[in-house]
C-alpha cells in the first residue's frame, strides 16, 4: 500500500481529469472554424448569384422588350429579384436603351472570401 502519491500519478489523475474538458475545447474550435469557413463562402456565393442574376434579367429583359430596363428598380419588380441591401449595393448605371448596363454587387462589410 502507498501511503504518498508520486508525482507521475497524480500528473495522469489530473491528466484524466482534464482530457475531456480538452477534448470538447478541441471539438468547438474545430466547429466554430468550419462555421467561418462556410459562412464565407456562402457570402461569396450570394455575391455571384445576386450579379447573375441581375445579368440574366437585363439580357432577358432586352431579348424581350428590344431594349434594356431604365433603372434597377424595373428590372427587381418586373424579375421578382430580392436581396438584403444591409449586405450588398447594387449598382446600375444604364447606358443606353440598346446597350448594355453596367451592373456590379458591392458587398457592404467586409467577409473573407468576398469577391471584388
Amino acid at each position: 500500500m502507498e501511503l504518498f502519491e508520486n508525482r507521475r500519478r497524480r500528473f495522469l489523475r489530473r491528466f484524466r481529469f482534464c482530457l475531456p474538458i480538452l477534448l470538447l475545447l478541441l471539438l468547438c474550435v474545430f466547429f466554430y472554424a468550419g462555421i467561418r469557413i462556410t459562412s464565407g463562402e456562402t457570402y461569396t456565393n450570394e455575391q455571384k448569384t445576386l450579379k447573375q442574376a441581375l445579368l440574366n434579367s437585363a439580357v432577358h429583359s432586352y431579348s424581350l422588350n428590344g431594349r434594356y430596363p431604365e433603372s434597377l428598380g424595373q428590372l427587381l419588380e418586373e424579375y421578382g429579384i430580392h436581396y438584403d441591401p444591409d449586405r450588398f449595393v447594387v449598382e446600375y448605371v444604364p447606358r443606353g436603351s440598346n446597350l448594355f448596363p453596367s451592373i456590379d454587387v458591392i458587398p457592404l462589410r467586409e467577409q473573407k472570401g468576398a469577391v471584388k
